[in-house]
């Protein structure tokens, strides 16, 4: 009887989106995450490239990737000795792909996290104001979103020059719109509730009001866009690297690798295949873990 009175309570608050009673909030998204198999599999897959990421100068001697070039060992197939093969100078391509995840998510993190930290700022004052300074805001991210993503990142490279900070800069910068008006949205839903109405009686600053009860309230849709912004980005990365505007060689970012390896694809196709995986492996898995989070953090879009 105490099981399926259990279970009903269980499906209500599936339902109604009640949390479990004792359980804190973070722990109720965790529970419900855990449920969804795909975000399992990509949060697994993106903490383990973040560990590689970390690790990378610990677990590979990088230094003998650069130190010049091996004729003997050239353009080797997949075999025991190199998984991957090796590229036109000799060099591991196993070693160079995974070696390459401390860039592209160096990349995708930090451009993404230079959008968050201007973005959401702005798009909560625009969302909870209103009036001039929201349309002012709004017209300069329609004028940013006019620009295609990767087209606005070659001017900024191209004006700044190629290396890795000016690219981060540049995907920084273009990433700020999406990010604006998902803060502004979200900022619209809460800012006419009854507790923001009862905070601004009691007479708090508007100030406190924003960082206190409107931000925290408006988390789980910033945080689900932050996940997938990081999965645009190095996409992004990858492309202007691909096109000579991004990691300058020899650094081996998936998108030079890529570049590297077209001139020999129909001899050697393993010498973009496996940056491509990478690139197709890594964006899945923000993506599922994406979703996944959407879902736990927002139980009404639980079917």
């Amino acid at each position: 009887m105490s099981k399926n009175k259990k279970e009903v309570q269980d499906i209500n608050r599936k339902a109604t989106g009640e949390k479990a009673k004792g359980r804190s909030q973070g722990a109720e998204v965790w529970y419900r995450m855990r449920k969804n198999k795909g975000a399992m599999v990509g949060l697994v897959v993106v903490v383990l490239l973040i560990l590689l990421a970390v690790f990378s100068d610990v677990i590979f001697d990088y230094s003998k990737q650069i130190a010049g070039i091996n004729t003997k060992a050239r353009l080797l197939p997949p075999s025991w000795e190199h998984p991957f093969g090796t590229d036109g100078k000799g060099r591991d391509l196993f070693v160079r792909v995974l070696y390459g995840t401390k860039y592209s998510l160096t990349i995708g993190v930090v451009a993404t996290l230079i959008s968050t930290l201007i973005a959401v700022p702005i798009g909560a004052l625009a969302g909870y104001y209103g009036g001039f300074f929201e349309n002012v805001v709004m017209r300069i991210m329609d004028m940013l979103s006019a620009v295609p993503f990767i087209l606005m990142g070659i001017v900024v490279v191209s004006a700044l020059g190629a290396n890795m900070m000016n690219l981060i800069i540049a995907l920084g910068i273009v990433g700020i719109p999406k990010i604006c008006r998902m803060t502004r949205a979200a900022v619209l839903t809460v800012k006419n509730q009854e507790y923001i109405e009862s905070a601004r009686i009691i007479g708090l600053k508007e100030r406190d009001i924003i960082i206190k009860h409107v931000l925290p309230n408006c988390l789980s849709p910033i945080i689900v866009s932050i996940t997938l912004q990081v999965a645009t980005v190095i996409i992004s990365a990858s492309s202007l690297s691909f096109l000579g505007l991004g990691v300058p060689a020899p650094s081996p970012e998936w998108g030079a690798l890529l570049s590297a390896g077209r001139d020999e694809l129909r001899q050697h196709a393993n010498l973009t295949l496996f940056p491509g995986l990478a690139i197709m492996i890594t964006v899945l898995a923000l993506n599922l873990m994406g979703d996944g989070l959407r879902d736990a953090m927002d139980p009404k879009l639980r079917k």
